[in-house]
């Protein structure tokens, strides 16, 4: 039930993710990967947890916005979907539901 609610971050991350973008940096694409592995290596029955790691991807993300670079923060949301999708597909399906 709180899960959920925990995940909502993630979304605001991930919505944008949908879209296709051009060739990922290696540096963005690894700490994509990072961020996406810890969320997915959390314990998702500890919720705090969960929420912090989910927060440290927003954060990772949101540096480059601060940066002004939009084509790398959406590559990193590509990135991140895509790595969360090999670490934990059942996780990655609740966050980035499949479109109908």
């Amino acid at each position: 039930m709180y899960r959920h609610l925990i995940l909502l971050p993630l979304l605001a991350v991930a919505a944008p993710a949908c879209t296709s973008a051009p060739e990922v940096d290696p540096d963005i694409a690894r700490q994509a990967g990072e961020a996406a592995r810890a969320v997915a290596e959390t314990d998702h029955a500890d919720t705090l947890a969960l929420q912090r790691a989910i927060v440290d991807a927003r954060v990772r993300h949101d540096r480059l916005l601060l940066t002004g670079d939009q084509a790398a923060a959406q590559a990193f949301e590509q990135a991140f979907a895509d790595s969360l999708k090999a670490y934990d597909p059942k996780l990655s399906n609740e966050i980035f539901p499949p479109e109908k």
